[in-house]
Parts: C-alpha cells; structure tokens; sequence
C-alpha cells in the first residue's frame, strides 16, 4: 500500500518494517532481471481497450487494501462537509498546474474520492490517483472549514504533483547502486555471509535516508502547494498555519524523539515557519482569529441581579464584564471589544502598547482608546473604575504572554 499522510508515523518500527518491504520487493526485481528472463510485453490492438494508467491503478488497488482494514464514519452531515470541501479543492487540482517544489510535472485530472475513517489520530492521508482520507480524530481537532480545507489541499497536492510516483521512480534509480555491490558479491562468489550481510545493511540504511529525505521533499512540496491552491478557493489559507501551530503546541507537551534516518516529515514548527514566511511573501494577511476562534475574544452574555451584562473571554481568560451603557446593550459592547482585541491581537499588539488613559478610566492600544469603563461596569466588577481598567490592562498582558508562547518561533538566522 502506498500513502502519504499529514504527521510524521508515530512507530520508527513501522517504518522499518515498511522500508525493509519495499528493498525485499526491489531486491527480487534486481534478481529476476539479472538471471536473464524477459519481462512481459504486450501490444494491444485498436479494439482493444486502453491500458489503465499506472498511477491510478497503483492507487485504486492500494485503496482496495486500505478499505478493507479500517471502518468508515457513515454519518451523512460529517462526509458531506468533507467531500463538499474536497471537491472545491479537486475541481482547482484538476484544473490548475501551479509551481512545484517537488514531484513530477503534468496535469493529470483525477477522480478524487474523499472517505472518513474511525480513528482518533490526528492524520490525514492520501494514495496516488486522487484517493484521500480523513481521519475522526483530525475533524475533532480542526476548528473550522478554513483548517479542514488546509489539511484536504495538502493531501490533493501529494497526488496532483504525483509525489508518490516520483517516489518510485527515484527507488528504481538507486536500487542498484544500494544493494548492487551485495548482489556482485553474491553472485561472484567473492564475499563471506558477514559481509554480504554488512554490504545489504548498508544499502538498506542508504535506501531509508534517501527514500525519507525525499518524503519531507514532498510534505514541504504539499505545504507550498495547498497555499497556492487556497487562494484559488474561499478558504483562508492561514488555516493551514493554524493547524500546523496547533500540532507544534501539542507536540512540544510530548518528549522530543529523534528519528534521524527515519524522518518523514519536516517538525511541524519548521513546516509552521515556512508556512509564515510564504504567507508574508504572498501578501497574505496573518489572521489566526479569522480561521481558529478557539483562540479568539469572544462575548458571552451573562445575568447579574436580573440586569443582562456580557463577558469577553479569551482562552478562558475573563478579559472585561460589561455592563449596558445607554441605549447600547452589553452584548453589542462585548462584541465590539471583542471583534478589536482580536484585530490588535493578529496585529501583533505587544504588551507596551497597553496602557491606561491618565484619569485611569480608559484602556489605551496603541495610544486609543480600546475600552471606557463605566460606573456600571464597575460596580460589576465589584471594583472601583481605575482598579476595573487596570484588571482589563493585566488581562491583556497575560494573553499577549501567552500569545507569544504558544506562536511559532521565529527562525534562527544564519550567515
């Protein structure tokens, strides 16, 4: 079975074991050319039918595999809202050729299908001629359509730029060159077991470094890709930089594992700062807020001695509790707050910025007012005016300190 997903496998057994099949299946290739029997041909006459493409064969009968070992989520309102997306991003794949970082060039227009697999890992995948995946647990981690659709681009670009072709024709290339001096040895009669044995383990080793580094090539190639097919679509295609920052926090809470030769996959916080970079290059406004509201201010309103006031939350951090002001709601206050914090937020607001007006009743952004405190709000609060100003500016200051903790890392430089 052959598959790109979208993490790195959990088990370096597995890839092991993987990597040893595909060298078992090129060592007896190596052979059965070497003792000198022909391989099949055929010519097919006019009436016959064409052959089938050989990537889309590799990936029906791979799927056929696949499905039989896994079971499918049914719910109609789930695949529905994957395949609706999907298929927006499908009908750009099959029409569009864009840049490539790495694959094979040419438009091919394919079938693509889009399944929904039981599984709690966060992962997605795909197989060559357009068969993609989705596993339930990515949908219970995604937090909106613009993330879900990230995560669809990037499987539609490893089989619109054919990565996994490219994989195989970048195998039979050095199948030779690793194990050939193994076979010599062999077959010349030359060499003792230990050193058959060394000689194998050494083209093993080099075919898994080569074969994984080409891996990252293509999960760096799909990353690219799913940008540029994004800004084809509706989606905002930061919802791919949100997703990746959010799978860099969760992975950073884990111990650090180095998976050297086995690698498959760039760190998710390399592959979040690539991401930054060519949004910035693209001129593509950074506004996390806009496609992950798990990490935005919003309002909740709320009762208090029968009067209706409102919340701002952020992170489950109580930013402000408003109370009316006039013929203005508190809802409709909240709300304003609210959709303005986030702006300065995606706005890369620093602490500094912050302040309170010189009577202590307002709370200043970048030298305007962000926030005027009323009596009512204080009372509230159950604090004075100035001591409810100065509880909003310490709110703030906690967020942005948690912004720049859970923001991806700028890059080193280097000279």
């Amino acid at each position: 079975m052959a598959s790109w997903g979208l993490r790195q496998p959990q088990s370096d057994k597995a890839m092991r074991r993987d990597t040893m099949h595909r060298l078992l299946r090129g060592l007896l290739a190596i052979l059965v050319i070497g003792s000198g029997q022909a391989l099949p041909h055929r010519t097919y006459a006019d009436s016959d039918a064409a052959p089938e493409d050989p990537e889309v064969k590799l990936g029906r009968e791979s799927a056929a595999e696949h499905d039989k070992t896994v079971k499918f989520v049914t719910d109609p309102a789930v695949v529905g809202r994957v395949q609706r997306i999907g298929k927006e991003l499908a009908d750009i794949a099959n029409e569009y050729e864009i840049p490539m970082l790495w694959g094979k060039p040419g438009l091919k227009r394919f079938e693509y299908s889009f399944k929904v697999v039981e599984d709690k890992d966060v992962n997605a995948y795909s197989m060559p001629g357009g068969k993609i995946y989705v596993n339930s647990g990515l949908l219970d981690f995604t937090q909106s359509d613009d993330e879900l659709a990230g995560v669809l681009a990037h499987e539609v670009s490893h089989a619109a730029h054919h990565h996994m072709m490219r994989l195989l024709s970048e195998q039979e290339k050095m199948q030779f060159a690793a194990l050939g001096p193994a076979l010599i040895s062999v077959l010349l009669g030359k060499g003792t077991g230990d050193t058959t044995q060394n000689l194998l383990l050494v083209g093993q080793l080099y075919m898994t470094a080569k074969l994984n580094s080409y891996g990252v090539e293509a999960e760096k190639d799909a990353d690219y890709s799913a940008v540029h097919y994004l800004r084809k679509t509706r989606y905002n295609p930061v919802g791919l930089l949100t997703f990746m920052e959010r799978l860099y926090r969760q992975e950073r809470l884990k111990p650090e594992v180095e998976l050297g030769i086995y690698r498959t996959h760039p760190p998710s916080v390399e592959r979040a700062q690539a991401l930054v970079k060519l949004l910035r290059e693209l001129g593509i406004p950074i506004s996390r807020r806009e496609v992950d509201p798990s990490i935005g201010a919003r309002a909740y309103p709320v009762e208090k001695d029968g009067t209706e006031y409102a919340e701002v939350k952020m992170n489950g951090t109580l930013i402000a509790l408003l109370a009316p002001d006039g013929d203005v709601s508190a809802s409709v206050r909240a709300k304003k707050l609210a959709t303005d914090i986030n702006a300065l937020f995606d706005d890369s607001l620093v602490s500094f910025e912050l302040a309170l007006s010189s009577d202590r009743t307002r709370v200043l952004a970048r030298r305007r007012t962000l926030l005027r405190i009323t009596e009512a709000d204080a009372r509230a609060s159950n604090m004075s005016i100035p001591d409810t100003a100065k509880s909003v500016v310490e709110a703030l200051r906690n967020l942005l300190w948690q912004e720049q903790f859970n923001r991806t890392p700028v890059p080193v430089a280097t000279e």
